[in-house]
């Protein structure tokens, strides 16, 4: 995301994707991803074995792939919103709740 005070600003480029899971029972994903594709996936195609465990309760298993490698998360569900929130800090001001220019997608 730019800011209106940065070079380069422009409509195109002020704005931000968020990916917002919620009870995550799992996860192996590193701290930075590159042209992300993401999908959900049923255990049968998962490429790892995994405790059964973390899929009671409706469970959903997310396949991120990205630069040729997958990773997974099993989490309730997924949330990806666009925004163009000016402020920096947003998402450690407890005070706030995060709400979304877009609602891209929502697992049900």
């Amino acid at each position: 995301m730019k800011y209106s005070d940065e070079d380069d600003y422009s409509e195109d480029n002020s704005y931000n994707i968020d990916f917002e899971f919620w009870a995550v029972n799992y996860m192996n994903i590193p701290t930075s991803l590159c042209e992300i594709t993401i999908k959900e996936i049923s255990k049968d195609k998962l490429l790892m074995e995994i405790d059964e465990d973390l899929l009671k309760y409706d469970m959903k298993i997310f396949e991120l792939e990205s630069m040729g490698r997958k990773y997974y998360i099993i989490a309730g569900g997924l949330l990806i919103g666009k925004n163009a929130w000016g402020s920096q800090d947003r998402i450690f001001d407890y005070n706030l709740n995060l709400k979304h220019d877009e609602i891209i997608f929502q697992s049900t």
